[in-house]
């Protein structure tokens, strides 16, 4: 079986308006950069993941953008919720694009695509946790398709980053997460965006893969927000999951010259 190839795209901040920028970046021209890569890219993955912080509050211009320019790709896309988007605009913009966008579970090539929606409780600053109903949801699918490879996606990062002002934000409720993922031995990593940095971490036999923004960089290891000032770092990025039949993950970065 030819492996699964997944291109996740995460934290794009669009602004309401096209040409206002973020963090004094041009992040509408980062995310054209991103998707003018991934069109080049031969093969192409098999399917696009955003994986939330979408739109920076804006309204449903910002959604309705990113779905025209997903529906460019030659391949599905999907997308989550993260802390700074509206899950009510996506779900809507979503429908108006094909429900697809909304879809939960993406079950291909012996591999099932868990993804969830991490922005309950909001404590104002960045956090989010997953839902009474996301738990029961996850363990619902990990049951389901106990048979199958399993991958987990949402937005906030369940482990540390060894940065003070991100792991105040970090998922809220991370014990419940694990405890939740403990009984499933088919689970092979979890994806995440949230922390605007590549991270490949491990907890017991679970990869966590954390990936790069298409908006602006963090520096890492910081007592506070400070943006990457290295001049590769610092490029859009997005990242190329390859999903094999035995389970296995390959995985780089790709970052995006001007």
């Amino acid at each position: 079986m030819t492996p699964l190839v997944i291109a996740q795209v995460t934290d794009c901040h669009l602004q309401n308006d096209p040409d206002r920028d973020y963090q004094g970046f041009d992040v509408e021209r980062h995310l054209d950069r991103v998707i003018d890569d991934l069109l080049l890219q031969t093969p192409a993955a098999d399917m696009v993941i955003c994986s939330g912080d979408l739109v920076h509050h804006g309204g449903p211009e910002g959604y309705q953008r990113l779905s025209q320019r997903l529906a460019h790709l030659p391949v599905p896309s999907y997308w989550i919720p993260g802390n700074h988007d509206d899950a009510q605009l996506m779900l809507q913009a979503g429908h108006q694009h094909g429900s697809q966008l909304n879809q939960r579970t993406v079950v291909a090539k012996g591999w099932a695509i868990i993804l969830l929606d991490s922005t309950s409780d909001p404590d104002g600053q960045g956090g989010g946790s997953l839902s009474r109903s996301q738990l029961t949801f996850l363990e619902q699918q990990l049951q389901q398709y106990s048979t199958h490879h399993c991958l987990v996606v949402l937005h906030h990062n369940p482990l540390p980053v060894d940065s003070d002002w991100q792991d105040r934000i970090m998922l809220a409720n991370a014990d419940q997460f694990w405890a939740a993922l403990a009984p499933h031995q088919n689970v092979r990593a979890v994806i995440n965006g949230h922390v605007h940095q590549p991270w490949e971490l491990v907890r017991g036999d679970v990869r966590v893969i954390m990936t790069p923004a298409t908006s602006v960089q963090f520096k890492a290891g910081c007592q506070q927000l400070i943006l990457e000032d290295d001049p590769v770092l610092s490029l859009p990025a997005y990242r190329w999951l390859t999903l094999h039949g035995d389970g296995q993950i390959e995985t780089s970065v790709k970052r995006v010259a001007g």
